[in-house]
């Protein structure tokens, strides 16, 4: 499941995973796992990948920390601000936690010169739950949150350490996507892809080095109905340059598909359909 049988502090319902103390949190355990892994292998190359319970659903936290951050908002006075849920606000510090623990470790070890970090989320922040009387966060200016197709569904935030080669503090605007990571990480570690081996992604090595990079299209698909306020049917959309097209399966008049289509350069909100404008650009 995608959270640890409904609550992130311990007991939590896992056959032999005990936890080491009473009330303890799933994230602070799962970094202590990832370093104990870390610290058997810091001898040779390894491979660790850590899917972080933290932020999804049960939205749980360590009680002081949900106190802290509801003490926080009280004295701030923004009652209607876009981000005001303390129990998410504590759930990504005992995230931000989990990762400090993992990079003092590599500090610690001694391998932090030759040592690649990556570090992203599969979708856009949930904005539909509700939880302290709020929804957990918002990702404005994007239109919509996770289970979404608008932007504020499906981008996410990527930070990429690899000592040596990415400047510290820069930036990048390159689009790139999930299936990207293996070929990227192919380049990097000099790793020859398996004979006939074809990838969806592309290697983004250039984009971290610096370099301009030009790639094809970026295609989304997400077939499901879920039932949230910004829904749309089950769809596909493909991103070329500045323009965003979303093809909704069977949803316009007599069954055929429906377009929406946004400039995302002049209109990250996505409000501005402009697909009955330009039905060129929609056929191309």
């Amino acid at each position: 499941g995608p959270g640890p049988a409904g609550n992130f502090v311990a007991p939590w319902n896992y056959p032999d995973f005990d936890p080491d103390t009473p009330n303890e949190h799933i994230e602070d355990r799962m970094a202590k796992e990832a370093v104990s892994f870390m610290q058997a292998n810091s001898d040779k190359p390894f491979f660790l990948n850590y899917w972080m319970f933290s932020v999804h659903a049960p939205f749980n936290a360590k009680p002081d920390l949900i106190e802290k951050y509801r003490k926080k908002i009280a004295a701030s006075g923004e009652t209607e601000a876009a981000q005001r849920c303390p129990t998410y606000a504590a759930m990504i510090e005992s995230m931000d936690d989990a990762v400090g623990t993992l990079l003092d470790e590599i500090d610690r070890l001694g391998i932090a010169d030759n040592t690649i970090i990556v570090f992203a989320s599969d979708n856009g922040g949930n904005m539909y739950n509700w939880v302290d009387n709020t929804v957990p966060t918002s990702n404005a200016p994007l239109r919509g949150g996770k289970a979404s197709m608008y932007e504020g569904g499906v981008r996410g935030p990527c930070s990429i350490v690899w000592p040596s080669v990415v400047s510290a503090d820069s930036r990048s605007d390159q689009p790139i996507q999930s299936c990207d990571f293996y070929p990227t990480i192919l380049e990097m570690l000099d790793l020859e892809p398996k004979t006939d081996q074809s990838f969806d992604g592309i290697s983004i090595a250039p984009t971290l080095r610096g370099q301009s990079q030009q790639r094809d299209e970026i295609y989304t698909y997400f077939p499901h109905s879920p039932g949230i306020p910004d829904w749309l049917p089950p769809a596909v959309s493909v991103v070329k340059g500045d323009w965003k097209l979303i093809r909704l399966f069977q949803n316009g008049e007599g069954g055929d598909h429906r377009w929406k289509l946004y400039n995302l350069q002049q209109d990250i909100g996505e409000q501005n359909d402009l697909a009955r404008e330009q039905p060129e650009r929609v056929k191309a």
